[in-house]
């Protein structure tokens, strides 16, 4: 067995990153240490025996290179093989006082461990990693609710008591606070229901977490009865649709941001979520299948079926950026819609919000008699697999269900009798 050198061990880098498999290397004194080389070229030492507990083999990490040099490798090996020589298994011992660091953790403590594990992909929902907005929620629910409730706490000493203790303290609003977030801007944190089922949601996803890591074997948020948020779901009449739709012609006409208009409109006319509509870019707009070629939900990629009334609108919207709605300034797309809270004020709608609109596309749907599974297929939601297995069908009533709610909903943004409006013609999409 030769002996390990740095140039054979940078040789091994330059291989490993050359034909992307891994490469390890063995060293001849002390016998057991090795190197292994991964394809990105992080090369970590580590030391083999068989453990004198478990009789089985184990291969105990030390660092990586660079962090130590081969010499100091040798000197830890040593060190290593002469506690197995004595009887002791120095990668249990490790793992024991892991195990021991991590059951002294504070929630506090792991919230950020947490998050950091989040951000590297290591928490995952349904299989995939959380968006960076999704995680901003997250900093704000555990800054400003868990940790003021339940941070001092050991994760391993949490009950069903404490967490309903800090569930009831939020909804009571006692975590309340007004927070300097940058110059000239400030967070106001109010607490209520809708505050505590959301933070006590993330809690028990955190403690599901602590679980897979070991620190805990139950998770004390389960049982746990959550307040109703008391928020009626505000969806708009055929009249605030028309004096929305007014307020929204006369800005155009002032000459506010056309782009905002647009896409409050399109809003309003398939039910998409801000985000899918704003990030929209124009080879996602496919005219001939009546959808939109989304690559980024909720969940997951989707060809979310259209009507005919949202794809004028989107043929409506002026400009030559691969995004259908481009921001302001740069080359990203649009953000904010200040615009349409200005349509909202002016035309004096309580309580609209941009998320009214989904609400509103699914009322609409209803009113027209068509089923929740129709309705959800057309806002996105995940299907059963009984609709998966007979999709080019599915695919085809919603098209036409598409059609139908999005021409109503055109007709009274105009202030327009509903009978008039065009119906889609179930004959005209072919299967896909």
């Amino acid at each position: 067995m030769p002996k390990l050198s740095q140039s054979k061990i940078d040789g091994a880098i330059s291989k490993a990153k050359r034909d992307g498999k891994d490469v390890r290397l063995w060293d001849d004194s002390p016998k057991g240490l090795g190197v292994r080389v991964k394809p990105s070229g992080t090369a970590t030492f580590f030391v083999q025996y068989t453990s004198p507990v478990t009789f089985k083999k184990v291969r105990h990490t030390l660092d990586q290179y660079g962090k130590i040099t081969l010499e100091q490798a040798r000197k830890n090996a040593k060190s290593v093989l002469g506690s197995v020589a004595d009887g002791e298994d120095p990668n249990l011992l490790k793992k024991d006082a892991k195990r021991i660091a991590l059951e002294a953790v504070t929630v506090s403590e792991f919230c950020d461990d947490y998050l950091k594990d989040a951000k590297a992909g290591l928490v995952t929902y349904r299989g995939k990693a959380k968006k960076a907005r999704t995680l901003g929620y997250d900093v704000g629910r555990i800054e400003r609710h868990i940790k003021p409730t339940l941070g001092d706490k050991l994760v391993r000493d949490v009950t069903r008591r404490d967490v309903e203790r800090a569930m009831h303290s939020i909804r009571q609003g006692k975590t309340k606070a007004d927070i300097k977030v940058g110059p000239g801007a400030r967070a106001r944190v109010t607490g209520g229901a809708g505050a505590a089922v959301r933070a006590i949601s993330l809690l028990g996803s955190i403690f599901t977490y602590a679980i897979k890591l070991g620190i805990r074997d139950d998770n004390p948020v389960s049982g746990v009865e959550r307040p109703r948020d008391g928020k009626r779901e505000r969806y708009l009449q055929p009249k605030e649709y028309k004096a929305l739709g007014k307020a929204l012609n006369a800005l155009e006409g002032e000459g506010y941001n056309k782009h905002a208009i647009h896409a409050a409109r399109v809003l309003a006319l398939t039910g998409c979520r801000k985000s899918e509509v704003l990030s929209l870019k124009r080879e996602d707009i496919d005219a001939h299948s009546h959808c939109l070629v989304l690559r980024d939900t909720k969940t997951g990629a989707q060809s979310r079926p259209i009507g005919e009334s949202a794809l004028r609108a989107l043929g409506d919207v002026p400009g030559d950026s691969d995004f259908v709605f481009p921001a302001t300034r740069g080359e990203g797309h649009l953000i904010g819609m200040k615009v349409f809270e200005e349509a909202v004020r002016r035309a004096k709608l309580e309580g609209v919000t941009i998320h009214t609109l989904r609400h509103s596309f699914a009322s609409v749907g209803l009113e027209l008699e068509y089923s929740e599974m129709t309705i959800g297929g057309l806002l996105g939601h995940r299907l059963s697999s009984v609709t998966a297995r007979y999709s080019h069908h599915v695919d085809r009533a919603l098209v036409a269900a598409a059609d139908r709610i999005s021409a109503v909903i055109a007709a009274r943004l105009e202030g327009k009798n509903v009978e008039g409006a065009k119906v889609f013609d179930l004959r005209r999409v072919k299967r896909r």
